[in-house]
């Protein structure tokens, strides 16, 4: 529910042909004391940004759910084409979720045509295996997975979903690959079964997959890393690939890269030579991301009503040719 993922929202939303009816699932967040608050800002975001209301189909957990309450909750799901759940915690999420009409019904509106927009928990519990990211960044227990909601499983993709791949919010330690950081997570990944496809998603990033067309869409200020079997390859935004990949199939290199977030040095060094022998081309692709970053942190800025240090990123993006349009949604950018 950030400035940068409202064209996320949008590009999902345009595939739409009939109203939008969006459904926010509140399960992830349930055991908070102040669900219900993240829930009205989910309904605020949705309203402002996209003249749209959203439901909120209520869920919190299973033992304290009524019939009356699992009865309104479906109806909603049942009614909904765009059906959105995210923050929480992923084993949470799984409990309450797993063997319940709810998760039967999710499914039922995927296969049916609707849209599944899940981020943060929602998205790890969504995958065959999910990461406990509480139960070892906070308590210490040894790194390990539990058994994921596997929604994707009759569609041929058993993933390992990790979203906040690109942490950095331990400063000092690393906090990379959803707070794991580079030890404990080569430990999780030497634990999965080699058929077993890691999808890991920056921050600000999404990964859209269209099971009709067999294509992944990566959108935001990030990309998308895919590892199988020690092997990996990554999709920087704005790019397109292949469902085939999240199978494990057509992945770069036979040995693997290491952990990193750059191309791999000889990858580079081929990438040099190959356009060292091509005419200059617009860059526009490669300096999106960041660009879409810088107006993110404006975004922020303008929020807590740093308008002069907003002016001034506008002013030196001017200088570098990078013009923003401010709109009564959104901002926009453009080459000058």
């Amino acid at each position: 529910m950030s400035a940068t993922m409202g064209k996320v929202h949008r590009a999902v939303m345009s595939k739409i042909a009939e109203p939008v009816r969006a459904v926010f699932l509140d399960t992830p967040a349930g055991f908070q004391l102040n669900a219900d608050e993240i829930s009205a800002k989910a309904a605020q975001y949705f309203k402002q940004r996209f003249k749209i209301d959203l439901s909120v189909a209520s869920f919190k957990a299973i033992a304290a759910a009524t019939p009356v309450e699992v009865d309104d909750a479906l109806r909603k799901l049942r009614r909904a084409n765009y059906i959105f759940a995210g923050p929480g915690s992923p084993t949470y999420a799984v409990r309450n979720w797993q063997k319940t009409p709810i998760l039967e019904e999710m499914a039922r509106r995927l296969a049916t045509g609707a849209h599944l927009v899940f981020a943060s928990a929602a998205a790890i519990a969504m995958g065959r295996y999910a990461l406990p990211v509480y139960e070892i960044y906070k308590v210490g227990e040894e790194p390990h997975w539990v058994e994921g909601l596997d929604l994707l499983g009759s569609y041929g993709l058993e993933l390992a979903i990790v979203s906040h791949w690109n942490n950095a919010e331990g400063g000092t330690h690393d906090t990379r690959y959803c707070f794991m950081g580079e030890p404990r997570f080569k430990h999780l990944e030497k634990s999965l079964p080699d058929s077993t496809t890691i999808l890991g998603i920056d921050e600000y990033t999404a990964c859209i997959v269209d099971l009709n067309s067999a294509e992944c869409q990566v959108m935001g200020a990030g990309q998308v890393t895919i590892r199988h079997r020690g092997r990996e390859t990554y999709h920087p935004a704005p790019t397109t690939f292949k469902l085939d990949q999240l199978k494990g199939a057509g992945l770069a290199g036979e040995q693997g890269y290491p952990f990193q977030t750059c191309a791999p040095p000889r990858a580079m060094a081929e990438a040099e030579e190959e356009t060292s022998h091509k005419p200059p081309v617009d860059d526009t692709t490669s300096v999106a991301p960041f660009i879409e970053l810088i107006i993110w942190v404006r975004a922020q800025l303008r929020a807590a009503k740093h308008w002069t240090l907003a002016d001034e990123i506008r002013q030196r993006l001017s200088k570098l040719g990078i013009i923003l349009e401010d709109g009564p949604e959104e901002t926009t950018w453009r080459k000058d």
